[in-house]
């Protein structure tokens, strides 16, 4: 008793720290690519709330993003891309679109804009090293990021295009080689002038500055990580592997003392199963962070993933001691039903268990205890 009383102390305090330091880091993750002109621009409706927009980019594409401010409003935006992408040369333009813009940077001629806006191109390059971000866990380059003050009201886009000028990027040396390799000698006034990027690449769009989520956001978090892993170039098999091992285990123990689980009753096998979705998602942490800090430098976020990681093991360690715990532990069961309810909302709210376990958590609190026979 005393021991899940230290258990659920330590959960408890690490909760107060995970939620007083996710509204000042996270973002709210969204997917689907930008409209292909201003006029069918995906619009956001609140451009202060934080978000990071999801999308791929081929060669000569540009995707447009439209959003409302008035004038003196901030306007944050940010660029991201995977490692891998960026490793291959796959640098994208960031450009910001509105009124009373002066024009800055050389516009690409694919650019579509409004009459009487202004065009502010930003100027970057390939940054040393990724940055290490803790709640997916994930690697990431950030390429840019710019913070100015609306000088008009009205409606600005920005534009995320696969153009950008030769030799203003890293990276280009690649293609200038490969030209080179050709045969050509010398580096002709074509090759000063803007081109197509010869591959395609994924980017994270950042917008806003003020990190909210609604709970329907932070629930979902779990498949969005899954697309985050995607985005970085993750194959399924690999983002699954850690879970479906940790699953391998546990339901193989089970088959080698099978006499004894045929005694269970239907909620002490649910509690374990919550306990091994619950451990799975520990171990998927412990392996995506260790993936995204072999491609990054070290960072102080390492510490929100350990948080997660300790919630997630901790919880799965206590619904499967709770679950092989002797029925008549509680009065009439019904401190194991008041546990696992709280087990199932913890894995909501920490992510934990990819919604089966938090549901077969609260599938442990309503389903009678006896043993069979």
């Amino acid at each position: 008793m005393r021991q899940g009383t230290l258990w659920f102390s330590g959960i408890f305090l690490l909760v107060v720290i995970y939620f007083l330091s996710a509204p000042a880091l996270a973002h709210v993750p969204v997917f689907g690519g930008g409209g292909k002109s201003p006029e069918t621009a995906i619009h956001i409706e609140d451009p202060s709330k934080s978000r990071v927009l999801y999308g791929e980019l081929v060669s000569g594409d540009l995707r447009y993003y439209s959003f409302n401010v008035e004038k003196g409003e901030r306007i944050v935006l940010g660029l991201t891309i995977p490692v891998e992408d960026g490793n291959k040369g796959f640098i994208p333009s960031l450009i910001l679109i509105g009124p009373g813009l002066t024009e800055e940077g050389k516009v690409p001629e694919k650019l579509k804009m409004p009459e009487g806006y202004g065009a502010k191109v930003l100027s970057y390059s390939l940054p040393e090293s990724p940055v290490y971000e803790g709640f997916t866990p994930s690697a990431f380059y950030s390429l840019v990021k710019l913070d100015i003050k609306a000088p008009e009201s009205g409606t600005y886009c920005v534009a995320v295009g696969a153009i950008q000028e030769a030799g203003s990027r890293k990276g280009e040396d690649t293609i200038d080689g490969a030209s080179s390799r050709k045969g050509e000698d010398t580096i002709d006034e074509k090759s000063l002038q803007e081109r197509e990027i010869s591959r395609e690449g994924n980017y994270g769009l950042i917008l806003g500055y003020k990190e909210t989520f609604t709970l329907k956001e932070w629930i979902s978090i779990p498949l969005n990580q899954i697309k985050i892993y995607r985005w970085e170039g993750q194959g399924l098999f690999l983002i699954f592997t850690p879970l479906v091992l940790i699953l391998a285990v546990g339901l193989l123990a089970i088959f080698l003392k099978r006499e004894t689980v045929a005694g269970f009753s239907t909620a002490c096998i649910s509690g374990i199963l919550a306990g091994l979705f619950f451990l799975g998602t520990g171990m998927s942490y412990i392996f995506q962070m260790m993936i995204s800090l072999s491609k990054s430098s070290f960072s102080s976020e390492v510490v929100i993933t350990f948080i997660l990681i300790f919630v997630s093991v901790g919880i799965g360690v206590i619904a499967i001691a709770l679950s092989l715990k002797d029925e008549s532990y509680g009065t009439g069961s019904a401190r194991k039903r008041l546990y696992f309810s709280v087990l199932g909302i913890a894995g909501l709210l920490f992510w934990a268990g990819l919604f089966i376990g938090p549901f077969l958590a609260f599938e442990a609190a309503l389903l009678p205890w006896r043993h069979k026979g």
